[in-house]
């Protein structure tokens, strides 16, 4: 898959028209920062024009990731990535994300003693969620607001509170 279908998924998870609009760099910040990371991911590690383009890319990249708060590095999050709005969110280079997560502003995902989480798809990662350590958060699971998290969380669940408790069923997306 390339970069653009990648691109296009991160749009439509963000209800915005798949195809990439030249004045989202002014319009939607987030998006234009979703561009510059799927397009730094694309030529990372290539070589002749692709270094230039790599590089170049990156360095809008980095400057624009400062701008919204983010330290998000490249590689980590797969296709659908939803961001809600700019703030604050942290996530270590060793995670990794599956698809359509949605992901809230003060939202740690960090690494404990170097081993960092591994998160499944359709996830939600509610606003100051911190997930920490080598932690699995399963399929279509739903990270509730303030939820510490440092413990594995099954498919279909909801985790709440300060202290993170597990519920039964996940909250639909609907809901969410």
């Amino acid at each position: 898959m390339g970069w653009r279908e990648v691109l296009a998924e991160d749009l439509v998870a963000m209800k915005l028209p798949p195809e990439w609009k030249s004045r989202y760099v002014v319009t939607h910040r987030i998006a234009a920062f979703m561009k510059l990371m799927r397009v730094s991911e694309h030529y990372r590690g290539r070589g002749g024009f692709g270094k230039v383009a790599y590089y170049w890319n990156r360095f809008r990249f980095e400057r624009l990731s400062e701008a919204l708060g983010f330290d998000i590095p490249l590689g980590v999050f797969g296709p659908g990535l939803s961001i809600a709005h700019k703030g604050t969110i942290v996530v270590n280079g060793d995670a990794r994300v599956g698809r359509n997560c949605r992901i809230h502003p003060g939202a740690t995902i960090g690494a404990v003693r170097g081993l960092a989480p591994t998160i499944g798809d359709d996830v939600f990662i509610g606003p100051s969620v911190g997930v920490y350590g080598p932690v699995t958060i399963g399929d279509r699971a739903t990270l509730g607001p303030n939820s510490l998290v440092n413990f594995d969380v099954p498919a279909d669940t909801t985790t709440l509170g300060a202290r993170a408790t597990l519920r039964d069923k996940a909250i639909p997306a609907s809901e969410r």
